[in-house]
């Protein structure tokens, strides 16, 4: 299963020692997903970032920055503002002009993942989980739906919202190929990076006791 990391809302400088000891600890990929950071703020941020980590980082915003540095990809969210013209254009753009770079997507629903007929590298589908009960996925996601649907994508599907440790098995069982985490490591005050290889851990025998 891919693991992925969402970046922190915040802008704090102390996130980029948490990156590292992610990616030192067994992290597949880190989405920078700041969207009031202006162009040079991030290439602030990613300049940070150790050189050797740059093929696996991937921007939700200005895209042109992942060519500039040789980062991993872009991910095309789909905003309130950003009308879907926009989003198509970017896509296109990136396949006929930086064919190397990984595009991924954010859906939020089975019908509009299964209808779209470009081809992403993986995409993200949310919210998965229930907030409260930790045996449920979301209202929007029947797990029976989704066995049905996931099996068969031609894309890797991620989950995305709810993930936590002891969720991951039915996320593998209903045939995401990763989980997504966000608030899973940004909430924890205490020490981020244990509870980063809590999860870590979870998925390498998760991955080995369900195929």
């Amino acid at each position: 299963m891919k693991l992925v990391v969402i970046s922190s809302p915040n802008k704090s400088k102390s996130e980029i020692r948490h990156i590292e000891d992610f990616f030192e600890n067994g992290l597949d990929v880190f989405h920078i997903k700041k969207k009031d950071f202006t162009r040079s703020k991030m290439k602030e941020f990613i300049e940070m970032i150790p050189r050797k980590y740059h093929d696996k980082l991937v921007l939700h915003s200005h895209y042109d920055l992942a060519r500039k540095y040789n980062l991993r990809g872009i991910h095309i969210s789909r905003h309130k503002k950003r009308r879907k013209f926009t989003s198509n254009l970017h896509y296109y753009i990136s396949k006929i002009f930086a064919p190397r770079l990984k595009v991924s997507k954010s859906f939020h629903s089975i019908h509009s993942m299964v209808h779209d007929k470009r081809n992403y590298d993986y995409v993200f589908l949310s919210p998965v989980f229930d907030h409260h009960d930790i045996n449920v996925f979301s209202a929007a996601f029947g797990e029976k739906q989704l066995r049905s649907v996931l099996y068969k994508s031609k894309h890797q599907v991620i989950a995305l919202g709810g993930v936590k440790t002891e969720r991951i098995v039915l996320a593998r069982r209903a045939g995401f190929g990763g989980i997504a985490l966000h608030s899973a490591v940004w909430k924890e005050k205490l020490n981020r990076l244990n509870r980063f290889k809590e999860i870590r851990t979870e998925v390498q025998r998760v991955v080995k006791e369900v195929n």
